[in-house]
């Protein structure tokens, strides 16, 4: 069996994927960009190594998007730049989704664990991870970093040792950002569609709080079907 890339393997923080997202639109070269990363990450990580595994992942979901993905990378960046801090939280949400099969996984299992209980263990979710990507020490660290990740976005909380809870549902106002977000759900979960009324428990988003009215779902890339008696579903076109 193949093994399964993990690569998410550094504690990544806010305001460094805030700043590559601010950063891009500005410069034009990777280079510049590199340098630029580079030193902002100088004041957070001392270590060379650590720095530049952070520097891969914060390119990987902003900047060396697939090709696939540009076109809703630079919608993400343009809604980024009047982004209020919780919309900011679910643009980069949806760039992990996308950047890291990984980070997808593990937010998902996370989902589906805190559907059926209030606190969940590292030890939980380890488990659950090993299970799909092999008893890896890789594996270990990278689970860590995803949970250190979202602890510090503000995404979980620890009350004692090792064991997490949802800090807060961010809810989601926006209607371009709404479109956005289930463009993106369809395309990591590898689902046709999904229900309209069921959108708010897709386990991968389970930090927010998604309510969607058919009218802000219109346009070029989404369609709606019916399917029965109230019975919306959506899909990509």
């Amino acid at each position: 069996m193949m093994k399964k890339a993990v690569g998410f393997d550094q504690k990544i923080q806010l305001h460094q994927l805030d700043f590559i997202a601010n950063e891009i639109p500005r410069i034009s070269s990777r280079d510049a960009l590199y340098q630029l990363v580079d030193e902002r990450l100088m004041a957070d990580i001392g270590g060379a190594k650590s720095r530049a595994n952070a520097r891969t992942i914060l390119f990987k979901i902003w900047f060396l998007v697939s090709d696939e993905h540009i076109e809703l990378r630079d919608r993400a960046l343009e809604m980024f730049q009047h982004a209020t801090r919780e919309e900011k939280l679910v643009l980069h949400w949806g760039m992990c989704l996308l950047a890291y099969p990984f980070f997808k996984d593990t937010v998902e299992q996370l989902g589906y664990l805190f559907h059926l209980q209030d606190e969940v263990t590292s030890e939980q979710i380890g488990r659950k991870i090993k299970g799909l990507y092999g008893e890896r020490r890789r594996v270990e660290v990278s689970v860590n970093a995803v949970l250190s990740s979202l602890r510090s976005w503000g995404v979980l909380d620890m009350a004692k040792r090792n064991t997490y809870s949802i800090a807060a549902k961010t809810n989601i106002s926006s209607s371009e950002l709404k479109k956005w977000l289930v463009q993106v759900m369809l395309i990591v979960t590898g689902k046709t569609v999904i229900e309209l009324g069921h959108l708010s428990g897709e386990s991968c988003i389970f930090p927010f709080e998604l309510s969607v009215l058919e009218s802000e779902l219109s346009g070029n890339h989404l369609e709606i079907t019916r399917q029965g008696i109230g019975r919306l579903l959506v899909g990509l076109k």
